[in-house]
C-alpha cells in the first residue's frame, strides 16, 4: 500500500518506560492515507490519515531508530 505522499516521523531517544510499537510491517490506521516513515532511514512505519495518530512511540526494525507521533 502506497499513497505517494510521505512524511517522516521525528526520531527520539529511547524511552525508559512506556509502550512502544514496531514497525515494519506497517501499522495501518487507515486505507486513503501518508506513508509515515522512519525519520532515520526513511522506511515506511505508519499508513495514517494527518492528525490521526497522536504520541505513539513506534521503533523501526530496520535501522532501530524510535520515532514518534505529533502531540
Amino acid at each position: 500500500m502506497v499513497s505517494g505522499v510521505q512524511k517522516p516521523l521525528k526520531v527520539v531517544n529511547a524511552p525508559r518506560v512506556g509502550h512502544i510499537l514496531t514497525a515494519p510491517p506497517a501499522l495501518v490506521f487507515s486505507n486513503h492515507t501518508i506513508d509515515y516513515t522512519c525519520g532515520h532511514c526513511g522506511t515506511v512505519l505508519m499508513h495514517a490519515d494527518d492528525g490521526q495518530v497522536h504520541d505513539v512511540m513506534i521503533r523501526c526494525n530496520k535501522c532501530g531508530a524510535y520515532n514518534r507521533t505529533e502531540g
